[in-house]
């Protein structure tokens, strides 16, 4: 469904209080299960520049397939989903069974991880309340403390979006998005966000990238159809993804972080203590895909939880080209349906691919060889 409506949005220019994220993005420190900062650092692990964004001496794609930012823009809102092409998972597309959990029946243990009480908008602050799509056209921008039912599309550079509920509207068909950073555009970061979708307006996406860098931190994404967060490139770190919605037109991708393709030249993806809860469906958290030539590369998985009824990871094919994808010290727990383990596809000699340090809720290791 497109929202038509425009609104003038709650912006501020980019002063000492914008924390606008240049190109390169910037990295929270590597501290394990521990909460990240938002100080730049370089990660630590194999492969070493797998977890950096931004300028990295790091390998170049395995594919040096040209970075989606650099694509030509689709001719409609709506075709932004179909920008990077996605494949379908084999066997990953169920609708909720009477066995399953009821939702929200797992939760992160307290205190250690990302929930409700820690994530999304900051208490006390107050919010303006707003309705339809607010279009941000100016580099630096900050957008924030708005109740909005509708969307945000960002046609800028190093755009700033903090303390933001963005619900999806009732009564109509779909949202493609709760927030879009465009093509060609680059920098978005996302802080302190809750992202609601509802069962009767499906939210496909919360956050899409098919543009640069993105960083998000901190944020409450539950309800969406498809994917919690789609990019290639940037910092996912510290937020709750959580608890989707079960649509038939959505075909089962259901995602709490997809990954297509390859990231642009020079920057990288970091996934980092983040808590991804999904035992209502037979689907993935993290998904991993080749798109338009792109293999995934130069991604660093580091101290998540996973608590799903499918898959934890989809690695991008057993025997695939993928390469420096570093998986290390997460956690998951044993919810999984019909002999679904923590991860699927993984090519355990590609190069620069590594999985280390990972466990069940329990403390006993976490095994690859599994899948």
């Amino acid at each position: 469904m497109a929202i038509v409506l425009l609104v003038a949005a709650a912006v501020s220019g980019c002063g000492s209080d914008s924390a606008a994220t240049d190109a390169a993005g910037s990295l929270p420190s590597q501290t394990g299960a521990a909460r990240t900062s938002t100080g730049a650092a370089t990660p630590s692990g194999a492969a070493g520049q797998a977890g950096q964004t931004g300028q990295t001496s790091g390998p170049s794609s395995s594919s040096g397939a040209a970075a989606t930012s650099s694509a030509s823009a689709p001719s409609s809102a709506s075709s932004a989903a179909s920008s990077k092409k996605t494949a379908s998972k084999a066997s990953s597309s169920a609708a909720p069974s009477s066995s399953a959990p009821a939702s929200g029946s797992v939760k992160p243990p307290s205190g250690a991880w990302p929930d409700a009480g820690n994530t999304g908008v900051t208490p006390g602050t107050h919010l303006v309340a707003k309705k339809g799509e607010i279009n941000v056209n100016t580099d630096g921008a900050v957008i924030q403390d708005i109740d909005l039912v509708g969307d945000i599309r960002v046609e800028a550079n190093n755009v700033t979006i903090r303390n933001v509920r963005v619900t999806a509207p009732h009564g109509g068909d779909r949202s493609d998005w709760g927030i879009l950073q465009w093509v060609g555009y680059h920098g978005l970061t996302v802080e302190n966000v809750e992202i609601v979708g509802n069962p009767d307006t499906e939210l496909r996406t919360g956050i899409m990238d098919p543009g640069g860098v993105v960083n998000v931190r901190h944020c409450n994404i539950h309800g969406i159809s498809k994917h919690g967060i789609d990019t290639t490139q940037g910092v996912i770190a510290d937020n709750y993804i959580h608890d989707p919605y079960w649509f038939a037109a959505a075909d089962g991708e259901l995602d709490s972080i997809r990954i297509s393709g390859s990231p642009d030249a020079g920057t990288s993806l970091l996934i980092q203590h983040n808590a991804l809860v999904d035992v209502n469906t037979v689907n993935g958290a993290i998904s991993m895909f080749e798109t338009d030539g792109g293999q995934p590369t130069r991604v660093t998985i580091d101290g998540n939880y996973f608590a799903t009824w499918g898959f934890s990871i989809y690695a991008g094919g057993a025997s695939a080209p993928t390469s420096y994808i570093v998986v290390k010290n997460n956690v998951f727990t044993k919810h999984y349906k019909d002999g679904y383990m923590p991860v699927t596809e993984w090519n355990a000699h590609g190069t620069g691919n590594v999985w280390t340090g990972n466990t069940w809720e329990d403390g006993r290791p976490a095994s690859a060889s599994a899948s």
